[in-house]
């Protein structure tokens, strides 16, 4: 018998607005990732039953079908919309969003790794499967896409693990506060000097409006 006040949380929450060509990349980047995420664990499982040790992998063909379509949808969307696609500036934001959504699961998952060996896959592997296909993907729609299949790429990723490893055991100290952010600082710098110089790799250039990004059929 519990009930969400809609209405109180419309006037007491602060909001922050994002502009829509922001909502449209970000969203289109997760559906197509979520999509070769849940589409090559299940691939994997079906070729290695023995590692499906619960139902809820059976049901990952349609999910990854249902995240396909949504960002087929956002592909529309943006195709609508070709000043998101055609200007130097819609370059740049590819390429962040791309980056932040690659980094961003890379890390998550390697410190996940039991999870991953659990059914049989190796974690990097896994991502970097995901990225590449993803990022082919994405290519078909985004002005810039990364240049992740240049050795460099993989190389940053692997760094970025180290130094985040790093990070996370200094929280883990019994060091004050103080003493901890301290020991951040030049951890955090060294992040962020992996993630511009992952930025600045000369990019692919790729996409456009006047194609359909999918032929009409199933895709698995």
């Amino acid at each position: 018998n519990l009930a969400l006040d809609l209405g109180f949380l419309t006037k007491a929450r602060k909001y922050t607005f994002f502009k829509p060509k922001f909502i449209f990349y970000a969203t289109y980047l997760s559906e197509k990732i979520g999509y070769w995420r849940y589409i090559t664990i299940y691939r994997h499982l079906k070729e290695n039953p023995e590692y499906q040790c619960y139902p809820i992998f059976k049901y990952f063909e349609n999910w990854c079908q249902d995240e396909n379509r949504h960002g087929d949808f956002f592909s529309a969307l943006l195709k609508a919309q070709p000043q998101f696609l055609n200007d130097w500036k819609a370059k740049l934001w590819s390429r962040f969003f791309c980056l932040s959504v690659y980094v961003t699961m890379y890390l998550n998952d390697c410190q996940r790794t039991a999870f991953y060996e659990g059914i049989g896959l190796n974690t990097k592997e896994f991502d970097m499967h995901v990225i590449i296909e993803t990022n082919r993907t994405t290519a078909r729609i985004f002005p810039a896409v990364l240049d992740v299949e240049n050795p460099e790429f993989k190389r940053r990723l692997d760094k970025m693990v180290e130094i985040n490893e790093q990070l996370l055991a200094v929280g883990e100290t019994s060091d004050i506060p103080l003493v901890k952010n301290l020991k951040r600082i030049p951890l955090i710098a060294a992040l962020a000097s992996e993630l511009l110089a992952m930025y600045l790799m000369p990019p692919i250039e790729s996409g456009s409006v006047d194609f359909a990004e999918f032929e009409p059929q199933l895709v698995y």
